[in-house]
């Protein structure tokens, strides 16, 4: 057994099976080239919401200056449709498969504009947020390649990270583990008659991992280990040995206390990489506050008026002004660009930054550290 086992278990990172991401990317990709997919971004004249248009001239996209290289019924394929699809895929796919699949994406969607598909009120608004989700995507990749992170902002950040940390102490502790209470009992009595804690450890403790260096765990923070383990070695002083076995998932622990510190801070380029991301998000953030601030945006029913009031109590916003007689809300409050899923369970907020991210397209986020 490995002394790692006496940790706490951690979720497994979840993976997307590569059919699915093919099959999504090229969905999403071929939808910015088509401009047809219900789901993904495409380039085309934006249409007002719940407005009808006339579907050839809004699907008719073209790339300035692009390298075609198909043509399906005589709509071009470009070379940088190809590149995109490529660049998203993120997986070794043959060139001459991915061209055949785009082939077909776009003969669906000229099937699906045949067809009417592209008359429908839900179709053009999804379209929409999707040009608006990829549009805002871009942009905010743009700024943050151009934003510039002055080194002394980075050193202010770290402080303050630091003091808002504070001291968290960790615990040095040697373990013996066996498989029964008895045999622990007994190696307690050799231990009172003076038998050598690391000999016993090497000899009977079945986490090998530990017992080949005489049971030493080295340092750890107590939310490190197992309840049973942790409050066990919370109330040794350095030096003790627990008066009685410790019973946990794994067996049964004797274990000493060797030492108690103060953890040591991480170092300034250990943090780096997360004082960058969190300094980007707040420039992030300002950046949309600008354009808020800047913006006259007209809230006109009363059911989105109630939800952006809700969502501004929950900032500590004002709340959006009622409406006036002509039913026109007198505020410049907006919703945040096309929210993007992330996959990572481990996102936390930001220091500093929103909560949620203000719903930021994830895109650029993707491309911090």
């Amino acid at each position: 057994m490995d002394s790692t086992l006496i940790t706490q278990p951690r979720p497994a990172a979840r993976r997307r099976p590569l059919a699915a991401a093919i099959a999504a990317t090229l969905l999403i990709t071929g939808g910015l080239m088509a401009g047809c997919d219900n789901d993904g971004p495409a380039t085309a004249n934006k249409t007002p919401l719940g407005q009808h248009a006339d579907s050839a001239g809004m699907f008719d996209v073209t790339v300035d200056g692009g390298e075609v290289i198909a043509r399906i019924n005589g709509s071009p394929l470009y070379r940088e449709n190809l590149e995109v699809v490529k660049e998203n895929l993120g997986a070794s796919v043959p060139e001459s498969r991915l061209v055949s699949r785009m082939v077909e994406l776009r003969l669906l969607a000229d099937q699906a504009r045949k067809d009417g598909i592209a008359d429908d009120t839900a179709t053009q608004a999804r379209i929409q947020n999707a040009i608006d989700n990829q549009l805002a995507n871009a942009y905010l990749t743009q700024y943050l390649a151009n934003l510039e992170i002055d080194e002394s902002e980075l050193q202010k950040a770290y402080e303050k990270m630091i003091q808002d940390m504070g001291g968290e102490q960790q615990h040095r502790a040697a373990h013996i583990l066996v498989d029964d209470e008895e045999t622990a009992r007994e190696l307690l009595d050799k231990l009172g008659n003076g038998a050598d804690f690391a000999a016993l450890a090497r000899e009977y403790s079945t986490d090998t991992g530990s017992g080949e260096n005489g049971g030493d765990l080295g340092w750890f923070s107590l939310d490190q280990m197992v309840e049973p383990f942790a409050n066990a070695v919370a109330e040794l002083e350095p030096g003790e040995l627990t008066q009685n076995p410790v019973k946990s998932q794994f067996g049964w622990h004797i274990i000493k206390l060797e030492g108690v510190r103060e953890s040591p801070p991480p170092t300034f380029e250990q943090l780096r990489p997360q004082l960058e991301e969190n300094l980007r998000r707040e420039a992030i953030n300002r950046e949309i506050e600008e354009l808020r601030a800047s913006a006259n945006v007209e809230i006109l029913t009363d059911e989105v008026r109630s939800m952006v009031d809700r969502d501004a109590s929950a900032e500590g916003e004002e709340p959006t002004p009622p409406a006036d007689a002509r039913g026109q809300a007198g505020s410049t409050e907006d919703s945040s660009p096309q929210e993007a899923a992330a996959e990572s369970p481990d996102d936390q907020p930001a220091e500093g930054g929103r909560d949620d991210l203000g719903g930021l397209p994830a895109e650029p986020l993707k491309a911090m550290p």
